[in-house]
């Protein structure tokens, strides 16, 4: 079934998840970043605030059967780059509109450690305790968040 099954986007734009979810599958956001700026850098073909992007999210959940209101927000965590509690802090803040303003949406944050590779050496894996202190913190406000 179409459930079962999730697309996973940067989100080029506001108006692509609207049409991502006209499949009827689970919409998968790799946010990496809630702060513009830090995103921007992780990933560069961002042209779009954080904002506009959650508004075309919120849109798109709110056009679809209380059923398939769901979507999965996928951060990796990169140890010294975006894996603080002031990191996770701006996460939790940025997803509370669209938890709150979307009745019967589900949310689920996804947290991925970085896996080490040659061609990026200055970026590392945080530690286990980083991770789960990032993971506490989007807990505390209510965000069903898990670690990969």
């Amino acid at each position: 079934s179409r459930g079962r099954i999730t697309i996973s986007t940067v989100a080029p734009d506001p108006d692509c998840f609207e049409a991502l979810s006209r499949s009827g599958c689970v919409l998968a956001w790799s946010v990496h970043a809630a702060d513009d700026a830090l995103r921007r850098s992780l990933v560069p073909t961002t042209r779009h605030s954080m904002t506009e992007l959650r508004d075309g999210l919120k849109r798109a959940l709110e056009g679809r059967t209380k059923n398939q209101r769901q979507a999965m927000i996928e951060v990796v965590l990169i140890e010294g780059v975006n894996d603080g509690p002031e990191h996770a802090a701006q996460l939790r803040d940025f997803l509370l509109p669209l938890t709150e303003a979307t009745r019967h949406a589900k949310v689920m944050v996804d947290l991925i450690p970085y896996n080490a590779v040659d061609h990026a050496r200055d970026y590392k894996k945080p530690s286990f305790e980083r991770v789960r202190d990032f993971q506490e913190v989007l807990i505390a406000g209510g965000i069903f968040t898990f670690v990969r």
